[in-house]
């Protein structure tokens, strides 16, 4: 009974760190933008945005439990380079400063017309700080307190949606629901936070007592599972609630200002309270979270000379500057960056999901180099205004349902042939600083 309530703590409370400002703020305009083929752009959003979450949990167990173990066939240098990114994309580049930022916004839009972003970002980054030195531990302080009152709120939400719908579901034209479903996922940036967050769920089952790595692993797939489902449900909730309202001529509204607009309507004047707290809940729980892996990686990164404590102020710091900078405008910077590093996730999360099919560094490798074309192909974009054109032109001679995934092809390609002729000849040294070597 001890473990099974054990579980539950942590697969709640990796749920609310997954559950944060992307997740409230892109399922209402999903639907609101495909209406009535909002079902398509769901099942997309949904890969992306939980499936994918749950695979990436179960890779980085069986990599290793943490985020550079995933890359580790890679050698010991893009391991780290692999992991820094990731980590500096979801933490204080872009996901953490964005949680502050929405919460802002709906604040402000909704209950505090008058509130200073800056006032608003030290006091929701020094709660953050707080929270995470607590000594019951990061997972207990958001599985057994936070996350509860957010269930609560989100289940009163979207139950009054379906009970009484904003209005009638109207078709747009709106085409590629499924691929823009797909690609709003990544905007949650669930599954590379995932591979962060694996061995803060694991190392939250060694504080209980748990210490047998096997069992532990077991536990943190089924955590995995509970949070995946969960975040589905929630998905699908909103998303409908938004497509109820593809009629009523809201298509100029911002994220932001959707999901106020909904939560009023839908809960009148309580509706400002419920969503602010919704918001703040959600996004607090996404920034503990994410600030104390950041913090953790580093830490080990630097080999323990800089200290956990002192990343968590760092990082707080720096998400706190970038906050003031607004939701639009982060969402803004993080799509082509998001674009560049799913690619390269998502290939070594489907690797090393079969490690006895795919044991060669080589495999790696070349997946790996093929699925950079995308980076290479953004990177020209952002730099010139165009893609490659031999790169454009590929993608413009696949059906319409592939354009999204063109990376793929060269990914399999580059790693068969790179298996085929350098199996035997590459062995990049591994890192050692992953879970099941030090934890």
């Amino acid at each position: 009974m001890k473990q099974k309530n054990i579980m539950l703590v942590s697969a709640m409370a990796l749920f609310s760190m997954l559950f944060g400002a992307g997740n409230l703020i892109f399922p209402p305009t999903l639907g609101l933008t495909t209406g009535a083929d909002f079902f398509k752009a769901f099942i997309g959003f949904v890969i992306t945005g939980a499936g994918l979450v749950l695979l990436g949990l179960i890779s980085t167990i069986k990599a290793g439990g943490t985020i550079e173990s995933v890359a580790r066939k890679l050698g010991a240098p893009f391991a780290s380079l692999f992991g820094a990114l990731i980590l500096i994309s979801i933490g204080p580049g872009i996901a953490i400063p964005r949680t502050a930022a929405t919460t802002f916004e709906v604040l402000q839009g909704s209950l505090l017309p008058n509130l200073s972003p800056v006032v608003l970002s030290v006091i929701f980054f020094g709660i953050t700080v707080f929270l995470i030195f607590r000594p019951s531990g990061v997972i207990d302080v958001i599985g057994k307190f936070l996350t509860p009152a957010l269930l609560i709120l989100l289940a009163l939400l979207i139950i009054k949606g379906f009970l009484t719908p904003l209005g009638p579901i109207a078709p747009t034209e709106f085409s590629g629901d499924f691929s823009y479903g797909f690609l709003e996922g990544y905007q949650t940036m669930d599954m590379i936070a995932a591979l962060a967050f694996t061995i803060l769920v694991l190392k939250g089952y060694h504080n209980q007592g748990i210490t047998d790595r096997d069992e532990a692993a077991s536990l943190t797939a089924k955590s995995g599972i509970f949070a995946a489902v969960a975040l589905g449900l929630v998905y699908l909730g909103l998303t409908y609630i938004g497509a109820t309202t593809s009629g009523l001529g809201l298509q100029d509204l911002s994220r932001v200002q959707l999901l106020i607009y909904t939560a009023q309507t839908l809960l009148g004047s309580a509706g400002a309270i419920a969503i602010s707290l919704v918001m703040a809940l959600a996004c607090l729980t996404t920034s503990i979270g994410l600030t104390s892996t950041v913090a953790d990686f580093f830490e080990r990164l630097t080999g323990g000379k800089v200290k956990y404590s002192v990343w968590v102020i760092l990082s707080s710091l720096i998400s706190g500057y970038f906050s003031i900078m607004g939701v639009d405008q982060i969402v803004a910077i993080a799509a082509p960056v998001l674009s560049m590093l799913y690619p390269v996730a998502m290939t070594l999360i489907f690797l090393n999901l079969f490690p006895e099919t795919f044991h060669y560094a080589s495999t790696h490798i070349g997946a790996v180099v093929g699925a950079l074309v995308l980076a290479v192909n953004e990177i020209t974009k952002l730099l010139t205004g165009e893609g490659v054109t031999l790169i454009e032109n590929f993608i413009a001679a696949l059906p319409e349902m592939l354009q999204t995934f063109y990376w793929i092809i060269p990914a399999a390609c580059l790693g068969l042939i790179f298996t085929l002729i350098f199996k035997d000849k590459l062995h990049p040294k591994e890192p050692i600083n992953h879970l099941y070597t030090k934890i």
